[in-house]
């Protein structure tokens, strides 16, 4: 059919370059087609972008329910599930799902939206617990999404060398065992003598970073930002700007990671983070949720509002470089751990800014961490 060869077509040139770059011509070329019968079935490059991302949900949806409709529990302790269909069905369609986890390509997949969707129809899992509440169960989703998302993107960057089942294993193994305390670490020696900054530079960041936000929350367009904005609003020469940052996008990147060094000291303990209660972890929560509406920081982009990049892979770079710092025996593998923490954590600020921002820190706080030691899930078909 024509329409299927035009979208294998697209898939296979976005292998090479971003959607921006690549014409309608060379689509009908790569599908052996004429331009008008091209035109025929779509009005642009990006209809059939959109019309791929949609068959894609479909598929991944029906490959989760054909691989759960039998069951009526995911049993931790004991697996009945050898291999997550998400990655069975990402193994099948490679160049898709490498297209949607390279987030330089304008426009790029909303990953997040299509995973919520995926996981929020046809099929949900939920903690075995009768009583779970609705907002439980939508912190659930958003805490699905992100750890498969962390996972795929492990499996990737490892270079898929390990097959679906060997990647489902290490996961089985990991979760079968996982515990509310690994979201948070111990501090953190520095490798090399630490470099203590003056005061003066500390304050002059802070205030491009700041400058930088409120300017976007503005003119709610990332695109036309200037750095004569910035320095105009912060009160500082364009000059020492440039003796900062190289680039707005460079000053963009700093302030991730001003924002993920505020959650890590969050979540970094005094005491060894397996002695901590259940009610000491929910402090924690607490602070973290408090934080996330108390501050206005870059976190408030995380899904690309405002045409801000999306942040979401260099915020799991950062936290799963702390937790790969943690001394902790992982039977199934520190990288694996580290990126479905992250993961989790990640889902876990997105829910708080979306769904969750009505909701009290003390009440996230409390529904979030009931569910982290379950072991035992409930399938729902709809």
């Amino acid at each position: 059919m024509t329409p299927s060869k035009i979208k294998s077509a697209l898939l296979s040139l976005l292998r090479e370059k971003d959607i921006r770059h690549i014409t309608s011509t060379e689509i009908a070329e790569q599908a052996s087609v004429s331009r008008g019968a091209l035109y025929n079935y779509y009005e642009d490059k990006f209809d059939i972008l959109e019309e791929i991302v949609e068959e894609q949900k479909e598929g991944l949806r029906k490959a989760i329910y054909d691989s759960l409709k039998d069951l009526d529990y995911i049993n931790l302790k004991k697996i009945n599930l050898q291999v997550l269909p998400a990655l069975s069905y990402v193994a099948d369609h490679v160049p898709f799902f490498r297209n949607m986890l390279n987030r330089s390509n304008i426009p790029y997949i909303n990953f997040h939206s299509f995973f919520i969707e995926v996981f929020n129809t046809e099929v949900m899992l939920t903690p075995e617990k009768t009583d779970l509440s609705d907002t439980s169960k939508d912190m659930y989703v958003h805490y699905r999404t992100l750890y498969t998302y962390a996972i795929i993107l492990y499996w990737f960057k490892e270079g898929m060398k390990s097959s679906p089942e060997l990647i489902s294993q290490q996961y089985w193994e990991l979760v079968s065992q996982k515990r509310y305390y690994w979201i948070f670490g111990s501090s953190i020696k520095p490798k090399n003598k630490e470099v203590r900054i003056d005061r003066r530079v500390i304050r002059t960041r802070q205030a491009l970073q700041v400058a930088m936000i409120d300017l976007i929350m503005e003119q709610e367009d990332y695109s036309k930002l200037t750095i004569s904005d910035i320095t105009r609003r912060s009160d500082i020469r364009r000059a020492t700007f440039y003796d900062h940052y190289s680039s707005i996008e460079d000053l963009f990147k700093a302030t991730i990671h001003k924002t993920c060094s505020d959650i890590i000291g969050i979540l970094t303990l005094d005491t060894k983070p397996e002695t901590y209660t259940i009610a000491q972890a929910e402090d924690v929560l607490i602070q973290l949720f408090s934080y996330l509406s108390e501050h206005r920081s870059i976190i408030h982009f995380i899904n690309g509002k405002y045409g801000v990049p999306d942040s979401i892979p260099e915020i799991l770079n950062v936290l799963s470089d702390f937790y790969l710092s943690q001394q902790i025996d992982i039977h199934a593998g520190k990288d694996m751990y580290a990126y479905y923490v992250s993961g989790l954590i990640v889902g876990l600020i997105l829910y708080r800014l979306q769904e969750g921002k009505n909701h009290s820190p003390h009440y996230l706080a409390k529904e979030f961490i009931q569910f982290l030691d379950l072991k035992k899930y409930k399938v729902h078909m709809f």
